[in-house]
């Protein structure tokens, strides 16, 4: 049988910013262990700002068996998607349509554009609860009153309210920037912050657990609890790189290696949220504003020198990546909306400020990050992480005769073409497969389910 060629159109706009931050030179092949490096970079990020609560509220013992399962099984799914991906495919959007058709597509980028939507709201969040310890650090020795940063609507004095308000303005104009290529190569820089920050976690767990007193801290500590809610929706966004797998691995050296390289880049984010989420939990044990802090780095003396540094430097981070998270919505959301037309300016201008709205208003609000993470990850990444996985291969599994091609919605070919090999995989029983997907499928409806009871019960 003679190989078909396959034609692809252009890389969409939102693909296109996805390859430069997954992939600094996107002309050049990549090692295994880059390849690693790059998953684990995009993987592991800010969130590492809230997980040692998580641990230390929800149980040291129950988070890390959450982590575990939630790891597992988005690794599995993750690698359905790469299993399926040709060496001269764009992304996996183009395999998703290439296999379940345009509408498949259409929603995967629709629900993608949702999830970094709000990614960027959490950020704005982020940036807030960062930067409110180091301005009130300044004004405390001047004597100038400023409330908690857990208080809700508070205007008679400084609050993270006003601040939001102070920061919505340049924040803003952070979007009107329409080449983001230096915004994108400026945050690759962000590894410098999360590398400080584990030195610190390392540091606070060393100090406290040899302080003299870390026996009666330790009653403080949650082992196990039965609210499952926070760590799984955020241990769901943690492991999230499905709307970005493509990008990542499709310059790697050596395909073949794509499931393992990705099994050891899940296995050492993993590791790290562990050390991050254990260590941290232990090192801020005994510490008075545990109880309404929504990071780490809240419940710090705000007269620490090396937490405002620590601040100082994901402040950057966050900074440099919040106008990114913006940019790529902005493009996967319209282009489903408008297709191949370009749509209006105004179109453009109205969807960033409904972006800056909704930043201000959840944090007027002050939601907590926490709600909005598990928000995200678990029910905008459900599509993302269960149900387009899963239907692509069953689709494959049980479907031997036609698919659309790339570019073409009218031109068919043969099945044994338009996929890639993979025997193993399909190798095993229908029924055990159809068993495990529906194992999969009922830990991510669960996720989903007790979120929306979280948001009500709050």
């Amino acid at each position: 049988m003679e190989e078909t060629s396959i034609k692809h159109r252009n890389a969409s706009k939102s693909s296109s910013v996805l390859s430069m931050l997954a992939i600094q030179r996107p002309d050049k092949t990549q090692s295994s262990l880059q390849t690693v490096v790059g998953i684990v970079n995009s993987m592991v990020g800010s969130l590492c700002l809230v997980l040692p609560l998580v641990f230390l509220n929800y149980g040291v013992i129950s988070c890390t068996v959450i982590m575990i399962i939630l790891g597992f099984v988005q690794y599995n799914t993750c690698s359905l998607l790469i299993l399926h991906l040709k060496d001269d495919e764009i992304d996996t959007e183009h395999m998703i349509k290439r296999i379940l058709g345009k509408p498949w597509m259409q929603a995967f980028r629709f629900c993608s554009g949702t999830l970094l939507f709000i990614v960027g709201i959490i950020y704005f969040q982020l940036i807030n609860l960062t930067l409110y310890p180091i301005i009130t650090y300044i004004l405390s020795y001047n004597n100038i009153e400023f409330a908690d940063a857990s208080e809700k609507f508070v205007f008679n004095m400084y609050s993270i309210q006003w601040q939001a308000l102070i920061v919505f303005l340049p924040l803003s104009t952070l979007l009107l920037i329409k080449d983001i290529t230096t915004i994108v190569k400026i945050a690759h820089y962000g590894v410098i912050a999360l590398f400080a920050y584990g030195i610190f976690i390392i540091y606070i767990f060393i100090v406290n657990l040899t302080s003299e007193d870390i026996s009666q801290k330790f009653d403080q500590i949650t082992l196990w609890s039965w609210d499952f809610s926070q760590p799984a929706g955020q241990f769901a966004l943690a492991f999230m790189i499905h709307n970005a797998v493509g990008q990542l691995m499709k310059n790697n050296e050596k395909r073949d290696n794509n499931s393992r390289d990705l099994a050891i880049a899940y296995m050492i984010a993993g590791i790290i949220y562990g050390i991050v989420g254990i260590f941290g939990s232990i090192g801020i044990l005994g510490l008075e504003n545990i109880g309404e802090a929504q990071t780490i780095l809240n419940c710090f003396k705000k007269s620490d020198v090396e937490i405002i540094i620590i601040e100082s430097l994901f402040l950057v981070h966050l900074v440099t990546a919040f106008p990114i998270f913006n940019n790529i919505s902005k493009y996967q959301i319209l282009e489903v909306l408008y297709h191949k037309r370009e749509p209006p300016k105004v179109v453009y201008w109205g969807f960033s400020i409904l972006f800056m709205v909704l930043c201000l208003t959840i944090q007027l609000l002050n939601i907590p990050v926490g709600l909005v993470i598990s928000f995200d990850g678990a029910v905008c990444g459900f599509l993302l992480v269960y149900i387009v996985p899963i239907s692509l291969h069953l689709k494959c599994y049980q479907t031997q005769n036609k698919v659309t091609l790339i570019g073409d919605e009218e031109d068919e070919f043969d099945t044994q073409v338009k996929c890639v090999n993979h025997k193993d995989k399909n190798s095993i029983p229908m029924f055990a497969r159809i068993a495990f997907y529906a194992l999969i499928m009922g830990i991510g409806i669960y996720n989903l389910i007790v979120q929306f009871y979280d948001i009500f019960k709050s």
